[in-house]
């Protein structure tokens, strides 16, 4: 049986309580918006810690993440870390604890696919290793690109053909791709990393890939990123008027505005 993108569940999705931050490595019934936050507060106390940070609180935390501290509070409750109060958390058992839960204590091996403007945008971002992550291989559809080397933030890679991703993905133990290839390659290229054993593909691409029931695929669409913020901001403009209409009208000025007689 296939499956378009999307429909299948990540790991993060099998469920929506939190256990009680066992060790032993990623926990599976974390819910995935807690993930993607737990991702962000690994990044800054990671960062944190580089700075010499020994102790951060749940406030300082919180406002670095961009989060209020009762959400921190619940998405820590899943790693079991527990601060002490009035003091804080520990920052480098904090980020042991984050990093074994999401299963990036070591790093994953990643193979990017698509050596275009934005594979080379990407290979070129910094502070992946930071996150558990490396990129090992670059790899292009497009033979007069195959063969030629792309500058990345760790050092050059050679640019392979699709037909060395078997071998690139058992030598380097590949367990995520990235799809940032032309749509026209998207499907052959997706094909490739399934049959080579790949169940984890982020995809850049305008195309849905077509995948085996086993297989996950998350979509990465910047046009639908955008839709949300032109919402958001034509919401906020909404609510803006109201307010200076209720305050231009005869009852409706703000009480900082009327003036007391007599006191």
């Amino acid at each position: 049986m296939r499956k378009t993108v999307g429909m299948g569940k990540s790991p993060a999705d099998a469920g929506d309580k939190g256990n009680s931050g066992s060790a032993g490595g990623p926990q599976p019934d974390i819910p995935s918006a807690a993930v993607a936050r737990l991702a962000t507060y690994l990044h800054v106390l990671r960062s944190m810690s580089e700075t010499g940070a020994m102790v951060v609180s749940s406030g300082q935390l919180a406002a670095a993440a961009g989060v209020n501290s009762a959400i921190l509070r619940k998405d820590l409750s899943h790693v079991g870390s527990g601060g002490v109060r009035g003091v804080g958390y520990d920052v480098s058992r904090l980020v042991a604890r984050i990093a074994l839960a999401l299963g990036v204590e070591h790093n994953h091996n990643v193979v990017l696919a698509g050596a275009g403007h934005l594979g080379k945008a990407l290979i070129n971002r910094v502070g992946f290793d930071r996150r558990g992550i490396k990129i090992v291989a670059m790899v292009e559809a497009d033979p007069q690109l195959v063969g030629t080397s792309i500058a990345a933030a760790e050092g050059e890679l050679q640019v392979r053909g699709l037909a060395e991703i078997p071998a690139i993905c058992a030598e380097h133990r590949v367990e995520i791709a990235v799809l940032a290839t032309s749509d026209e390659n998207a499907q052959i290229t997706c094909d490739s990393f399934v049959a080579a054993g790949v169940q984890q593909i982020l995809n850049f691409t305008c195309v849905a890939p077509r995948v085996p029931e086993h297989v996950y695929v998350r979509p990465v669409d910047f046009a639908l990123e955008l839709q949300v913020m032109a919402f958001n901001a034509t919401r906020r403009h909404s609510a803006e008027a109201q307010v200076v209409q209720r305050n231009s009208t005869p009852g409706g000025r703000t009480q900082s505005k009327q003036r007391s007689v007599g006191v």
